[in-house]
């Protein structure tokens, strides 16, 4: 009896989040994915805590989905949480070792965040699976170092909870005078918060503690207040529980009339709460006090009630103890499709990731041919302009190299040319658009370029420092500067690109207090977003 009221009242007080609020708007504060994270997390665990005594297999389900969030999301202190409330759905439905499993692992998470209020009530919470167990030295260390806790925070509901699991433990353990105090620091807070449930739970073990060193009127007088206040609260179980308990200390002072008169009250309750739990504790009860009473066909009517219910609580476990293997069976089952799916798609990125490494190794390949290309078109540049030089006084000479000239620069225009936007790729991403492009010279310092990365199109318009072939030297620099920035740097800002040109103008030809660079604007189109256009001068 003591075990199951202890583990009744531990429960409320420390391991529910918050019962106050509707479940219905519980689920539509998760739902809002506009919320943050930490509020959706909270909604979810007080639905799971919600349904934890009514119905602890839709707490073990949810608990399983909130771990499953909290680790995708990377959030240790709500996996620490949802390891918690598995925990608790497990310790509910009596399977004890799996409780203290998941207690103990997110004890060990809460312990690495230096989570003082976690670990306190993980700590308690194991302490009260040895107290269930009758593992009461371990559980007397447990409750000791969350009542320590609790101390230091201050939480007055935590120190009277655990001071009451103390005192429960020395009463097992025979300390009677140690349980006694324990059980009344427990008592006074709970009176002083007010908590006639907490009020209950301490009257009902003082009178079990009196009760074991048979001074059974002291037990009564607790017992009949615990009572009282189990009557208040409305908890139909603790106050048939609590009656059956009367029941017991009346028949230890062999007052078999009163004795028989709180069974049968006992037996009412449990019947209108449709607790047969605390029923078969009732009938017990009527069993010995009709044994005594040597009323042998109602002692044997009372028995076989007895061995009814219990069958019948035992068919129960057994059905819940299947349906579990069932839940984790199907969880087992989709986290192993889970893995495989996961895998498939690793398979996917590492593809799509060799594609890219190609093609950067094909962007590199164009740079370096740009490059050459930039560097023969300035030799050849200046070869052309040395010879017009030296046969400057030859007219006809100068003709004919006059010719060799607008033909080189008419190739450097169609190298130019080439180096643009192509047609192709502004018809696929601007269908309605036109190019007016009306250079000074054959070959221009101003230049149009585009280039596609991934759902981004980028577009230029600049204006490179000089005229003709100086200007063309500029034009195709600052293009391989804008083609390194995007597909090899992988930077797709527009004001980073124009960043990186300008650091790199900067660092490769103007260490001497030249000007030379460009004014240009680059725009930023974005497929994959409603807000698509960014641009940058």
């Amino acid at each position: 009896m003591k075990l199951k009221l202890l583990l009744y009242f531990f429960l409320f007080f420390l391991l529910s989040s918050s019962f106050a609020q509707n479940t219905d708007s519980l689920w539509s504060v998760f739902r809002n994915i506009k919320n943050p994270d930490s509020i959706r997390f909270e909604a979810f665990n007080d639905i799971a805590w919600n349904c934890l005594f009514s119905n602890p297999d839709s707490a073990y389900i949810l608990g399983h989905q909130e771990l499953e969030m909290a680790r995708e999301k990377r959030l240790p202190a709500w996996e620490a949480k949802a390891l918690n409330t598995i925990g608790a759905s497990y310790q509910v439905k009596g399977n004890f070792a799996k409780a203290i499993d998941f207690y103990q692992q997110s004890l060990k998470i809460r312990e690495k965040l230096n989570d003082t209020k976690g670990i306190s009530a993980s700590v308690a919470n194991i302490g009260s699976i040895y107290i269930n167990i009758g593992e009461f030295e371990k559980a007397l260390t447990y409750q000791l170092r969350s009542l320590k806790i609790f101390e230091l925070m201050n939480n007055k509901q935590g120190m009277a909870s655990a001071y009451n699991n103390i005192g429960l433990i020395y009463n097992n353990l025979d300390s009677y005078d140690k349980s006694i105090e324990f059980t009344t620091k427990g008592l006074q807070i709970f009176e002083e918060l007010g908590d006639k449930q907490g009020v209950a739970a301490s009257m009902s073990n003082l009178g079990n503690t009196y009760s074991s060193i048979a001074d059974y009127d002291k037990a009564l007088e607790f017992q009949l207040v615990s009572l009282k206040f189990a009557q208040e609260s409305g908890d139909k179980q603790v106050e048939s529980v609590t009656l059956s308990i009367i029941a017991r200390t009346y028949h230890k002072k062999k007052m078999y009339d009163k004795a028989l008169e709180y069974a049968q009250k006992a037996k009412q309750v449990a019947i209108s709460a449709e607790d047969i739990s605390s029923e078969k504790e009732a009938v017990f009860t009527l069993y010995d006090v009709y044994k005594s009473k040597n009323n042998t066909q109602k002692a044997l009517e009372s028995y076989e009630r007895y061995i009814v219910l219990k069958d019948s609580i035992f068919k129960q476990e057994n059905q819940r103890e299947i349906a579990q293997k069932e839940l984790e069976y199907e969880y087992e089952k989709k986290a192993a499709a889970d893995s495989v799916l996961n895998e498939e798609e690793k398979r996917v990125k590492d593809a799509l990731i060799f594609a890219k490494n190609a093609q950067i190794e094909q962007d590199k390949t164009q740079k370096w041919a740009l490059g050459i290309g930039v560097f023969l078109l300035v030799i050849f540049g200046f070869l052309m302009y040395n010879r017009f030089r030296i046969t400057n006084k030859q007219k006809n000479i100068i003709e004919e190299k006059q010719k060799e000239i607008s033909a080189s620069i008419n190739y450097a225009k169609r190298i130019q040319y080439a180096l643009l936007a192509h047609d192709d790729l502004l018809k696929q991403n601007l269908p309605e658009h036109f190019v007016l492009f009306k250079p000074k010279d054959i070959v221009s310092g101003d230049f149009y370029w585009a280039t596609q990365k991934d759902d981004k199109f980028y577009l230029a318009v600049c204006d490179s420092t000089g005229h003709g072939v100086p200007g063309a030297f500029m034009s195709l620099l600052n293009i391989s500067f804008l083609n390194e920035a995007i597909n090899e740097k992988n930077i797709l800002e527009p004001n980073l690109i124009l960043e990186h040109v300008r650091e790199r103008l900067i660092k490769n030809i103007s260490q001497e207090g030249a000007q030379d660079g460009m004014d240009g604007a680059i725009i930023c189109f974005d497929k994959t977003t409603k807000n698509n256009l960014r641009c940058c001068s």
